[in-house]
């Protein structure tokens, strides 16, 4: 059977905070080894996501508040509600939230199998 384990919170450091992920959908891409998860990520106010990276591509839209996205070689990136962007895969960044709660839907092309996220301390 499919064992699911993409809903499970990733490990992180103990002073890292992790914000909450809730999977909508999951579905394996037809004639290829990789799965499509549909996420929705809230991070509290005032709250800096730790650092992390995902075996895959990350394409994403900002549907409420703003923050600062930390991406290994882009520098920081200013984001709010009705902006989307793209991570490649492997790409290092850590999200400092604004004052409101911010929610992310997120859309994550991962190799089957693969943890869908995974710390990456400075």
């Amino acid at each position: 059977g499919l064992v699911c384990t993409a809903s499970a919170p990733f490990a992180a450091p103990s002073n890292g905070y992790v914000p909450k992920r809730t999977i909508l959908q999951q579905t394996d891409a037809p004639g290829s080894n990789y799965t499509v998860i549909l996420a929705v990520t809230d991070i509290e106010a005032n709250m800096v996501a730790a650092r992390h990276t995902h075996p895959g591509v990350e394409i994403s839209y900002v549907l409420a508040g703003a923050a600062d996205f930390v991406i290994e070689g882009l520098g920081t990136k200013h984001l709010k509600a009705g902006d989307s962007f793209r991570l490649e895969s492997g790409v290092k960044h850590s999200v400092k939230n604004g004052p409101a709660l911010t929610k992310i839907l997120a859309v994550y092309t991962i190799p089957k199998g693969a943890d869908l996220a995974t710390p990456a301390p400075e």
